[in-house]
């Protein structure tokens, strides 16, 4: 399970609240690759979902056509800042709004507001609890006051979508232990150039 978007494709809206949508192939089954050509300049976001022993773990990595701007490349630092301030604020006992409001804070002060989670449609959240479906509780979304626990699974997905190039930012499944949280999804974070 899993999407691939490129260029300005991703920002075509979903009929769930996704970060990311696409067209899709078919009208009657919108979301995710729409046969957009490759482009040099244009980022490429591989989202997947997989399952081991019937639970389920979620990634995102980006891929780019040759050399992305230089506004692509600071939105996707910006991303894996959040990614690394949320994580160490994540214990057991964090409230999931404020690690919502704690990406809010940086992608504002970074200038990305208008382009984080989606620019047609931004998603409310940034980040989803995983398990024996990819979207449980815990949501990391304003208004939930749901504190992590140990043994709870999440994924965090700070996305941006920069018009015309594509989508940039970092997806990974994370497990709450008794000290904070630790990675599931080991592999390279930062842009891959073809």
């Amino acid at each position: 399970m899993g999407s691939v978007l490129t260029g300005s494709n991703a920002e075509a809206p979903s009929p769930y609240d996704f970060a990311l949508g696409g067209n899709g192939l078919d009208p009657a089954l919108p979301g995710g690759a729409n046969g957009s050509f490759l482009r040099s300049g244009q980022s490429v976001m591989v989202d997947i979902g997989g399952n081991f022993n019937g639970y389920m773990c979620d990634m995102s990595r980006v891929y780019s056509i040759g050399k992305l701007n230089d506004e692509a490349l600071r939105a996707h630092q910006v991303c894996l800042e959040i990614q690394n301030e949320v994580a160490a604020m994540a214990k057991p006992g964090t409230v999931c709004e404020d690690l919502y409001h704690k990406a809010i804070e940086i992608v504002t002060r970074e200038g990305f507001a208008d382009k984080f989670m989606g620019t047609r449609q931004q998603a409310g959240f940034i980040g989803h609890g995983i398990g024996l479906q990819i979207n449980e509780a815990p949501v990391l979304a304003p208004r939930v006051k749901q504190a992590l626990e140990p043994g709870m699974v999440f994924a965090l997905e700070p996305k941006i979508i920069i018009p015309e190039v594509g989508p940039v930012g970092i997806e990974n499944s994370w497990v709450v232990t008794q000290e904070g949280i630790r990675k599931l999804t080991e592999c390279p974070e930062e842009i891959i150039e073809l």
